[in-house]
């Protein structure tokens, strides 16, 4: 998809690679609208690259109301939706806090599928549209004192794979994107936990997770819009393990050759 002119929403965009996306695509010509909670950081950012910045706390199913109307009425109609913002928890799940649990859902699940409802209408009666998925190697690697983390890049595979499947005949793309650990505030705070450690040692000692930079993942996500692919993997010596976690939908999809969704 051509990024020139096309206006893109990437939530969690106030750091880390959200910032950086909003970054790269402002770079390929888009005009960028950042949400997040933290208002004054996506203040900066916009004056930085010429976007607007909407707050929202994607947690709370009020403010997601009507959200993307919201943002449509300042920047017109989205054409690429990132779905970038994300929550980490670790520890061992009998030590879980709920609460955590409850806004992790929230905010890792709940609130990419309510704004993928949302924008979906619009692009489709447009005729053009492109949803980005910010997912994780966590999503595919079932790793101990991850498990809540976990599960919600999990669902959040699944749930763009199945959207993916949905709109098989309109023009409206879909990228997933699965990296591996990524040198961030949020890696450091989640890999600090001691639940993770053997399991993080045993991937370094195999250089199974070389460190990933926030800027590869912005630029490699951009430019899976730019290429139209359904998937953007790092690292890539870990292709192998991709390929089977994805085998069953690939599976499917052959078995649904043929078949249009659209009513």
């Amino acid at each position: 998809m051509d990024l020139a002119g096309a206006t893109v929403l990437v939530t969690g965009a106030s750091s880390g690679i959200g910032a950086a996306i909003a970054r790269h695509a402002s770079e390929a010509g888009a005009v960028v609208a950042l949400a997040a909670r933290r208002v004054d950081l996506l203040e900066q950012l916009a004056a930085e690259i010429g976007g607007s910045a909407h707050g929202v706390d994607l947690a709370d199913p009020d403010q997601l109301d009507g959200f993307i109307a919201r943002v449509e009425a300042v920047v017109g109609p989205i054409d690429v939706l990132v779905n970038n913002a994300g929550l980490e928890a670790s520890g061992l799940m009998e030590e879980a806090d709920e609460a955590r649990i409850v806004e992790l859902v929230a905010v890792n699940l709940v609130a990419p599928q309510r704004l993928v409802r949302q924008v979906l209408p619009g692009m489709l009666a447009r005729g053009r549209g492109h949803l980005v998925a910010m997912s994780s190697l966590a999503g595919v690697a079932a790793v101990p004192g991850a498990a809540v983390y976990s599960s919600t890049k999990a669902g959040l595979s699944h749930f763009t794979a199945c959207v993916a499947r949905d709109l098989v005949g309109t023009s409206i793309g879909t990228t997933l994107v699965e990296p591996g650990p990524v040198v961030s505030e949020m890696w450091e705070r989640f890999s600090a936990d001691p639940t993770l450690a053997a399991a993080l040692a045993r991937g370094r000692k195999l250089q199974l997770f070389p460190p990933i930079s926030v800027d590869a993942v912005a630029a490699a996500t951009v430019r899976g819009v730019l290429e139209g692919r359904r998937h953007v993997r790092l690292p890539r010596r870990l292709t192998a393990q991709y390929a089977l976690e994805n085998a069953p939908r690939r599976l499917t999809d052959l078995v649904m050759v043929g078949l249009r969704p659209r009513r």
